[in-house]
């Protein structure tokens, strides 16, 4: 947790700093420099929400594992305005202190979010297995990223992956990519993470990744099998083992009910969006690890689904 309590640190710093830049351009600049301004940093946070705010990006351009907190930048948006607005004399003071006092509220809890509440009860598995299912129905993502390293010999479980995920009621692809981070520190392997459109799910580059899904509502002319239909407002989390140039992608879905899959573009027509995380040599090689597919299928498929609870 260090990294995180750095991470707010620095955020409350920023946050500090942009306050007294606010207030200070309040109190010693024109009128039409302060709308300037203001109409500046509106753009600018426009453009941050449409191109970085929870995307891939921020582990690009904050490449640390308490990017979870710093990419966080709209607490100190808002503090730049709240400096601004406290030294206005066209506000009252009791009001002025109303704003502060709820700004600085929201703003702390914001940052602070990722760091509340407590992990989900993991139960340790005895099976000695690369890929291995979920325990809880929130830990998806937990049991992919572990199974993950563990394809890469970094040796890792789901409850551990589960706390320093950050997995709460599910787990944000930031608590991922922090879990990978701490977990390939001092190792020959680094994390990146990719946006993938839906129309590239089948490329090459998915393979050996970990793949944060959400799903879009099905329209009125959509017929969803209940096999295969996934929930609009719950995201899911998958192991890609492989792409075919077929139109078909072999995953290891952690539910206990599925297991190792082979999905089609029918099957994944309502993803809306899909972040990929993967490891990749720290040196900047090409070499990346080699698994054998029948192998690990013939160790999931050995237990049957009432044994895989």
């Amino acid at each position: 947790m260090v990294d995180l309590y750095l991470s707010l640190g620095i955020m409350i710093s920023l946050c500090g700093l942009a306050a007294f830049a606010g207030a200070s351009l309040q109190k010693r600049a024109g009128r039409v420099v302060v709308f300037s301004t203001e109409a500046v940093v509106c753009f600018a946070t426009a453009a941050y929400l449409q191109y970085v705010w929870d995307r891939p990006l921020l582990s690009r351009l904050l490449p640390f594992s308490g990017t979870v907190i710093l990419g966080n930048w709209l607490p100190v948006v808002g503090s730049f305005f709240l400096g601004v607005y406290l030294k206005t004399e066209r506000i009252t003071q009791l009001r002025r202190i109303v704003l502060a006092t709820v700004m600085v509220g929201i703003s702390g809890y914001s940052l602070a979010k990722p760091m509340l509440g407590q992990p989900p009860t993991c139960v340790m598995s005895f099976n000695n297995r690369t890929l291995d299912f979920q325990t809880t129905n929130k830990t998806c993502s937990a049991a992919c990223a572990a199974s993950l390293l563990r394809m890469h010999g970094i040796s890792a479980t789901e409850d551990e992956l589960a706390r320093i995920c950050l997995t709460r009621r599910g787990t944000h692809w930031l608590g991922l990519y922090r879990g990978l981070k701490l977990k390939t520190a001092d190792t020959n392997w680094d994390v990146v993470a990719e946006e993938v459109n839906p129309k590239d799910l089948f490329s090459s580059k998915l393979n050996f990744g970990v793949l944060a899904m959400s799903f879009q509502a099905p329209g009125e002319d959509q017929v969803v099998d209940p096999e295969w239909g996934f929930e609009s407002d719950v995201g899911h989390t998958v192991l890609v083992l492989q792409s075919r140039s077929s139109k078909s992608l072999d995953v290891f879905d952690p539910s206990p009910e599925y297991g190792h899959e082979t999905w089609s573009e029918e099957v994944l027509a309502s993803v809306k969006q899909s972040i990929l995380l993967r490891l990749i040599p720290r040196d900047g090689s090409q070499s990346r690890v080699e698994i054998n597919l029948a192998a690990l299928k013939q160790g999931i498929d050995a237990y049957p689904p009432i044994a895989r609870r």
